[in-house]
């Protein structure tokens, strides 16, 4: 990614799509628009944060505000963010099942030039099955979904990499004469990410993606499950760097920051959006877990579309961004209600521990 020199890296996530990662009445939530999104891409691009990372979403969850219900297709949305922007990575989230490979290899080597060599692929090899039944394509089994996936991506770096063109006979593509010229700026290929958690989808991420990401409840559950993450891509003779998803809340004292998360996530939770994701997700119905376990999901899909929640008064966030670089994270994915002009992002300062190398924006301003 950019600005190497950073240790722990820090993004923007969901932008893209109405709501963001919180799904809440709220009437000051993210609406996502394109000028919206341009403006954060710009401040975070001058703050010195290393990526912009969306949600791959045709539809949304319902609810009153039909959360994420408006969203940009993420492949131009990188694009047009590249175009005019200067260090910033912005990643593509793409459904390997909804777009030729051949197609995307081309679109993605067009958006890595576009921006120099700052375009990522956020790659995913299943979803809401809604959301296929609009493209009237069948969701594949959960094994299956990472068969074809495998196929894809190998397809995909296969045109980004060789010079002479090949056949492909496989189970799901059977192409013929395959080539794609210009290569991508970046080589071998562009970074590629994936959210592979367990079983067929954590083999696939970690024999594919150069990042992986990962949840957790703690810190120390955090530091848990990197250590299994990386202990596996190990076993492949790969290293991969690990990133999680969170949702900020920032104010200026902690009892602000508590009493806004209950203000948006709690008193404003928009409950028939929340309610499709947990369904969705099976969580309702799973017998493994216990009506506290769910009761916390339920929350936590309200906070942060299920990632995990940082709030606090500047330092306490600073502090609990250092925790998560001590665990073992490679950089966080970050969600907020809102993203206005005055953001702290457009005034961002290094708050370096003297025994660290990291340097993480200190939020010096109000965080909606």
């Amino acid at each position: 990614m950019t600005t190497p020199s950073n240790k722990f890296k820090i993004g923007i996530f969901a932008a893209n799509c109405s709501g963001g990662n919180s799904a809440t009445n709220v009437p000051e939530r993210w609406q996502a628009t394109w000028d919206g999104n341009l403006q954060i891409a710009q401040m975070a691009d001058a703050a010195g944060l290393e990526f912009m990372l969306p949600l791959g979403r045709w539809g949304g969850y319902g609810g009153v505000t039909d959360h994420n219900g408006v969203s940009f297709e993420t492949l131009t949305w990188a694009a047009g963010l590249l175009g005019q922007t200067q260090r910033i990575m912005a990643f593509a989230t793409v459904h390997v099942a909804l777009i030729n490979p051949v197609a995307a290899a081309k679109m993605m080597t067009t958006v890595d030039h576009i921006g120099g060599g700052r375009f990522g692929l956020n790659i995913v090899c299943g979803w809401n099955r809604d959301e296929f039944d609009m493209f009237g394509v069948a969701l594949a089994e959960h094994t299956g979904r990472y068969e074809i996936g495998q196929e894809w991506i190998d397809i995909v770096k296969r045109i980004w990499t060789e010079d002479e063109a090949f056949d492909w006979d496989g189970q799901t593509f059977h192409l013929k004469g395959v080539y794609g010229n210009p290569k991508p700026v970046q080589r071998p290929h562009p970074v590629i990410m994936n959210a592979g958690a367990s079983g067929d989808g954590l083999d696939f991420a970690v024999r594919n993606a150069d990042y992986l990401f990962t949840s957790f409840t703690t810190p120390q559950h955090s530091a848990e499950n990197i250590a299994r993450l990386k202990g596996d891509a190990a076993k492949h003779g790969r290293d991969v760097g690990i990133f999680t998803t969170t949702h900020v809340v920032c104010r200026p004292s902690a009892k602000e920051a508590e009493d806004y998360y209950q203000y948006y996530a709690v008193d404003n939770a928009d409950a028939g959006a929340v309610e499709t994701m947990y369904v969705g997700r099976g969580w309702r119905d799973n017998p493994k877990l216990t009506p506290e376990v769910k009761a916390q999901m339920w929350r936590r899909l309200a906070a942060a579309n299920g990632g995990y929640l940082i709030k606090g008064d500047p330092d306490q966030v600073v502090e609990q961004m250092r925790q998560l670089s001590e665990a073992g994270l490679t950089g966080i994915a970050m969600g907020l209600v809102n993203t206005p002009s005055t953001s702290p992002i457009s005034a961002t300062r290094c708050c370096r521990a003297s025994n660290a190398s990291d340097c993480v924006p200190r939020f010096a301003r109000r965080v909606i």
